[in-house]
């Protein structure tokens, strides 16, 4: 299994890194605009420890990280980080309510994947279950190259990276991401190359070759 990640420099003010170094991973910093922890090339991890999750939830700052997360990646989680000494449970039983309440972690929780549903959830007890659980996720998978994951939601030729997703047909874009042959690795060069789905449906089957590549290689 693969060893690298690419890792936004903010994270390093926590020991996970480190931890993760430990563990044999190989650590490659950079700011990132999307996620904390790129694994492949189509998983990224948004961190939270117990207490991040609740001023995330608060500040609205989680909902823009999980749509960017799902907007960019296939596969995007959120890991939530307990500390090993404490009680691995965000509320104690008699808080929990039979109704949704828009006060309580879990309705929160509930409706956050109610609107992302392509958003995955991991629970992890400690740093070092935390490590463990990456190498898990980056079996099997490509490694990830870190000018790759730096440019994911970054600004395209100095205009604003969210004017220019208003300005993209999002369900389109979902519709070209199901096509066969369009992977996380060449969907954004469709995106370059053809302005309208139409466009892509009337290349020759020698352009749709240059511009996708061996799908059996995506």
């Amino acid at each position: 299994s693969g060893v690298r990640l690419v890792v936004d420099v903010r994270e390093f003010m926590s020991n996970l890194p480190a931890v993760l170094h430990g563990s044999g991973l190989e650590m490659h910093p950079c700011t990132l605009e999307v996620g904390d922890y790129v694994l492949s090339p189509e998983i990224v991890v948004e961190r939270k420890s117990v207490s991040d999750l609740f001023s995330s939830f608060a500040s609205g700052r989680l909902y823009n990280q999980a749509e960017a997360m799902t907007k960019h990646y296939k596969t995007a989680v959120l890991l939530v980080e307990f500390e090993a000494e404490k009680s691995f449970s965000l509320q104690s039983e008699q808080d929990l309510g039979d109704d949704i309440a828009f006060n309580n972690i879990i309705s929160k929780l509930a409706l956050l994947f109610l609107h992302f549903p392509r958003l995955r959830i991991v629970w992890s007890r400690s740093l070092h279950d935390t490590a463990a659980i990456f190498r898990s996720l980056k079996s099997n998978q490509e490694e990830p190259q870190v000018q790759a994951a730096m440019e994911v939601g970054a600004p395209i030729d100095g205009r604003d990276a969210a004017a220019d997703d208003a300005c993209t047909n999002q369900a389109a874009v979902e519709l070209l991401r199901r096509l066969p042959g369009v992977t996380e690795k060449n969907f954004r060069a469709v995106l370059t190359r053809c302005d309208t789905l139409a466009d892509l449906a009337a290349m020759t089957p020698a352009q749709l070759q240059e511009l996708l590549g061996d799908a059996r290689q995506g």
